[in-house]
């Protein structure tokens, strides 16, 4: 009796597993497609030996520029006067015009004229204590040569003397430091040029080092930029270039006048400034311009359309393109980072990609690292 029960359990437990069974079946979901070959169009890597010249931006600087201070404390008691654009007169500013040796500031002259007075009074005071003290010395060395007078006096007559000498000396230096304040209350343009930036009104206390006038000679300019290791090999002291501004038709000539020993440590370029005759200030400082260097040649580099650019999805910042190769009969295009460089019309320089591999331009939104691709021609 209890073999046929356990017997008729493992029957009914078997039906329910074909069951079970059965019913799973009915819902096992079915075999997804296999993902097409996506439709691409492919180019091939290929070293771009432009020969059209490299074009470089360029910041417009001064021939020469100086921030200009007072030497002494003092307060402002005159401004250059100019004629201004409505014919009434008006204190010099920005974006006029000085000649060499003009007279731009003045602080109050007579503080520093007492200081001058009184350095003056000391060296009077000073000739006249070492006269006495002279005299003293000549009658001392009389008196001690027929021994009327002892060694030690004879010692502190000579000390005073020596000591007044000095006094002279020190009084003279400080008369000397004095004419030189007074001589330096007066700002004037050390060369012709235009004033930048005025930093004094009349009545302000200026102070030693406060700088009161920028000023900029503009007579010529320098044309500044940075070119990599491969150009600068090829620039000269003295060669000549053309520059451009932007809404300006004319073109300016220059010649180069500085060539950097070393490179930036930060963008690994050097320095480089073309000079340009500039006599009617067309050219002003701040003003962005460019060049080509038609006479650099640009080592051959391996370039891409940028069209077949992407973002690298692995790595913020960093890009890739898709490389295609063929494996029996089918094409299959990888994802693969590359480095980037300059640009040249429609194309990129690219690092890490080999002459002669194919990349897709065409059809590059759709694709992912290992997607089959179907070539057009």
């Amino acid at each position: 009796m209890k073999n046929k029960s356990s017997i008729g359990l493992w029957k009914a437990a078997a039906a329910l597993l074909v069951l079970i069974a059965g019913v799973s079946g009915c819902h096992q979901p079915t075999q997804v497609a296999a993902k097409s070959a996506t439709p691409v169009r492919v180019v091939d890597v290929a070293l771009n030996s432009s020969s059209e010249g490299l074009r470089y931006s360029a910041s417009v600087l001064p021939l020469a520029q100086a921030a200009l201070s007072f030497k002494s404390a003092g307060y402002v008691t005159e401004i250059k006067q100019v004629i201004g654009a409505d014919g009434r007169r008006r204190e010099i500013g920005p974006g006029d015009y000085v000649a060499r040796g003009a007279l731009l500031a003045q602080i109050r002259h007579q503080d520093l004229k007492n200081q001058l007075d009184q350095a003056a009074a000391a060296v009077t005071q000073a000739e006249a204590q070492h006269l006495q003290a002279s005299q003293d010395y000549e009658r001392a060395k009389a008196l001690y040569s027929t021994h009327s007078l002892t060694k030690p006096e004879f010692d502190q007559t000579q000390a005073r003397f020596d000591s007044s000498r000095g006094a002279v000396d020190q009084a003279k230096a400080s008369l000397r430091q004095s004419q030189l304040a007074l001589a330096d209350a007066d700002l004037g343009a050390p060369f012709s040029g235009f004033i930048l930036a005025r930093n004094v009104e009349l009545g302000n206390l200026a102070s030693p080092g406060t700088v009161a006038f920028t000023i900029a000679d503009t007579s010529a300019v320098k044309v500044s930029f940075g070119v990599p290791e491969y150009a600068v090999k090829q620039l000269r002291l003295g060669q000549e270039f053309n520059i451009n501004l932007q809404d300006d038709p004319k073109q300016y000539q220059g010649k180069v006048t500085s060539i950097a020993a070393g490179a930036d440590e930060k963008n690994r370029v050097f320095a480089v400034e073309v000079t340009v005759p500039n006599p009617k200030s067309y050219l002003k400082p701040g003003m962005i311009a460019s060049l080509t260097l038609s006479g650099v040649e640009k080592a051959p580099a391996l370039s891409v359309p940028l069209a077949a650019v992407v973002a690298d999805p692995s790595a913020s910042g960093r890009y890739g393109v898709f490389v295609a190769s063929e494996a029996s009969g089918k094409w299959t295009a990888h994802l693969r980072a590359v480095t980037l460089g300059e640009t040249h019309d429609s194309d990129v320089a690219v690092e890490g990609v080999k002459p002669g591999e194919k990349i897709v331009v065409v059809g590059v939104a759709d694709l992912k690292d290992g997607d089959l691709v179907q070539v057009l021609r």
